[in-house]
């Protein structure tokens, strides 16, 4: 081939090629060439139309209906589309139930579907099963201890006992449950209630203490509770203030220090004040008409102020100090009468026996013969009155001799000072003051007979 040929540069496009300069192929049939004269182009054969049965073509729309399978799988896919994108995840495959009805021209299979793509029915189907689990929710259980209030548009209809029920779901339809078996507690002051600053009041003594108190109330109307009251704890705590100011300014604070309940004590009798309080909140409650019953009222707690404190252990200090005087004084007199009720025993034995030691004086003097001049007589009464003072000398003691018989002495007073201030740290109960031995021993000598 010349370097001037026209066709330099230009075979890779046979189309544009002269016939006569496109070189043979393998396989080929050769190509002759015109020489001038056109001949008659062979007429293509017909392709027959492909009808209803046969295959498509592509990119022809399909025809009826879609199928319901199809449209379930395009919903999932477009529901999948949409979480992947919120998640901003890479959308999921095309199904392979939709790849083939696609049509040629559509969008890719990793483009999610658009919501124009959905048929009516794929939203009436959307619709229904949107409408299906709105009106589900409507079923609801009432427990065994509980009460259903259902309300119409925020108006209360009905009550409905335990079991399943259904309404019509929200907006239109409402129900509370409420508990009317079991007992609520409302704490106030105390450490884990809300209401944790406890509440001060004045006792009889004049003595300011703080309270922490608690509620044990039960619903028994659940219509009226719920209609009528919009918040029962601050209603509740209003009305036991008002009681417990008026119940705890008629007691002295010992008595509401021991009204206080101890963790683990049996809680089901309650001081006579506390009843009368949480008489006079029932009254109020039903005065109000509430649809609560008040079933107890505790003090959990007694909080006493730093100068109260303070003086309330002066005082049971001062307190403690006189029963240790008043016992030590009941100790002491107790002794002394012991002692003179047996020195009054003892005196009277004497008493008698000097009489008796007189008597027999007297008789030997009369029996004696010869008969003593009286000189000799009174020498000889002289010998036994000296005799006689000797054996019984509580006779010829005086006063002040007898009383100081009856008093203790200098080491017993100092060992019995030394035990008592032993034992002044611990507070004598109340009906013990008195001495068991002491007593025993007054009850000897109160005996007739019993002397010592």
């Amino acid at each position: 081939m010349s370097i001037n040929d026209p066709q330099w540069g230009n075979s890779h496009r046979p189309e544009q090629k002269d016939p006569e300069q496109v070189p043979e192929q393998a396989g080929t049939a050769p190509v002759q060439p015109d020489n001038g004269l056109k001949t008659e182009e062979a007429p293509k054969p017909s392709q027959p139309e492909p009808s209803g049965g046969g295959p498509k073509r592509p990119g022809e729309p399909p025809e009826g209906p879609p199928d319901l399978e199809v449209l379930w799988q395009q919903l999932v896919h477009n529901v999948r589309c949409q979480l992947a994108k919120l998640l901003r995840r890479e959308p999921p495959p095309l199904p392979d139930a939709l790849n083939a009805d696609r049509p040629a021209p559509a969008a890719s299979a990793d483009e999610p579907l658009r919501w124009q793509a959905l048929s009516l029915k794929s939203w009436l189907i959307g619709v229904a099963l949107l409408i299906g689990a709105w009106l589900m929710s409507g079923f609801y259980l009432v427990d065994v201890n509980q009460r259903g209030v259902l309300s119409r548009f925020g108006v209360i209809v009905s009550t409905e006992d335990p079991g399943w029920h259904w309404r019509w779901p929200y907006p239109i339809e409402s129900v509370r449950l409420v508990n009317v078996t079991n007992d609520r507690t409302l704490e106030v002051g105390v450490a884990t209630a809300k209401l944790s600053a406890p509440l001060m009041l004045l006792t009889a003594d004049q003595s300011l203490v703080g309270l922490g108190y608690a509620v044990v109330y039960q619903v028994k109307d659940p219509v009226i509770y719920l209609s009528r009251l919009d918040a029962p704890a601050e209603l509740l705590s209003v009305l036991a203030e008002t009681a417990l100011r008026q119940a705890v300014a008629t007691q002295p604070m010992a008595l509401i220090q021991g009204a206080a309940v101890k963790p683990g004590a049996d809680t089901s009798s309650n001081p006579s004040f506390l009843d009368a309080a949480r008489v006079q909140m029932q009254a109020a409650l039903d005065q109000l008409d509430t649809g609560i019953q008040v079933k107890a009222l505790q003090i959990k707690e007694v909080v006493l102020p730093g100068p109260v404190l303070k003086a309330a252990k002066q005082a049971e200090q001062d307190e403690q100090a006189q029963i240790q005087a008043l016992r030590h004084a009941q100790l002491t007199s107790g002794e002394s009468l012991i002692k003179a009720r047996k020195l009054a025993n003892r005196l009277q034995e004497e008493t008698t026996g000097y009489t008796q030691e007189l008597d027999v004086a007297v008789l030997r003097l009369n029996a004696s013969n010869p008969k003593p001049t009286s000189a000799d007589a009174l020498s000889q009464v002289a010998n036994a009155n000296a005799s006689l003072r000797a054996q019984y000398p509580l006779l010829f003691d005086d006063y002040a001799g007898l009383v100081a018989r009856t008093q203790q002495t200098g080491t017993t007073q100092s060992k019995r000072t030394a035990a008592q201030a032993t034992d002044s740290a611990a507070a004598p109960k109340t009906g013990e003051w008195r001495d068991r031995e002491l007593m025993r021993s007054r009850d000897r000598v109160d005996r007739p007979g019993s002397g010592s």
